[in-house]
């Protein structure tokens, strides 16, 4: 069948709406939440190249595309210049309201987005970005910290079930337990911002972009290797240092340091 294409130009970047006659609505709304959430992507850069967002008519189609199967929450699938997302009109169990696709595909760019700014074509799935940073900055990007259990409700979920690690091994929970891999991965990434600032996440692209991987370059903008980091994120969980503010900021180097 032949493919329309709708295109939209915005301050973030250029996009193609690549979608089906039978999916012209469903297309229309995409176009709409292009335009209507590209101020919030810009607060991390501009995307280098064009990016298609591809309007597919039903999940089975979706998963298709993306080459995944067995989520039942998956809507859309972000590549480095690539979305491809299910016509809004087929979501169930109801048809998606155009906030819902705003906040879907905020998440879904702002990876594609990530992957621009740290990486070339060629290279960007070998800088090893890891699934928290991932889509920990896409869940705060799109302001969907309501969605997952608060930092209390995962201390006691992971008391309770030490065998998970939503960080390091978050892949056999997304099938079943894919609210504590997001909310885990959001609240490690709100962490980072609020101990080091978004200029980080920033300078942290940009070195990406210079040549090292994720571990080498988070370890030379954030001043310590991320495993470093994430062991303080679990203290901070464990002992709920969100309840004071304890334990939030990394503590002063000793006296003759250098």
């Amino acid at each position: 069948m032949r493919v329309e294409v709708l295109p939209v130009q915005t301050e973030a970047g250029t996009f193609r709406v690549e979608y089906q006659a039978r999916e012209e609505q469903g297309a229309n709304m995409v176009r709409t939440a292009v335009e209507q959430i590209s101020a919030r992507l810009v607060r991390w850069g501009r995307f280098q190249e064009p990016v298609a967002l591809r309007v597919h008519p039903d999940r089975r189609s979706l998963e298709k595309a993306a080459r995944r199967s067995g989520y039942d929450w998956l809507r859309a699938w972000a590549r480095y210049d690539v979305v491809d997302v299910q016509d809004p009109n087929t979501w169930q169990p109801i048809r998606a309201s155009q906030q819902d696709l705003n906040e879907t595909l905020l998440h879904e760019l702002t990876h594609t987005l990530m992957y621009q700014l740290a990486a070339d074509k060629g290279g960007w799935r070998q800088k090893k970005i890891p699934a928290w940073f991932r889509e920990g900055m896409a869940s705060y990007t799109a302001e969907q910290e309501y969605r997952w259990p608060t930092l209390e409700a995962l201390a006691q979920l992971l008391a309770k079930n030490p065998d998970w690690d939503p960080l390091l091994r978050p892949e056999p929970l997304y099938a079943k337990q894919m609210p504590v891999a997001y909310g885990a991965a959001h609240h490690a990434f709100k962490f980072l911002v609020n101990r080091y600032g978004e200029d980080a996440v920033r300078a942290l692209l940009t070195e990406m972009s210079r040549g090292p991987d994720f571990p080498a370059a988070f370890t030379a903008t954030i001043g310590l290797p991320p495993e470093t980091f994430l062991r303080d994120f679990a203290r901070y969980v464990r002992l709920r240092g969100f309840k004071g503010g304890r334990l939030l900021r990394p503590p002063p180097a000793p006296e003759g340091a250098p």
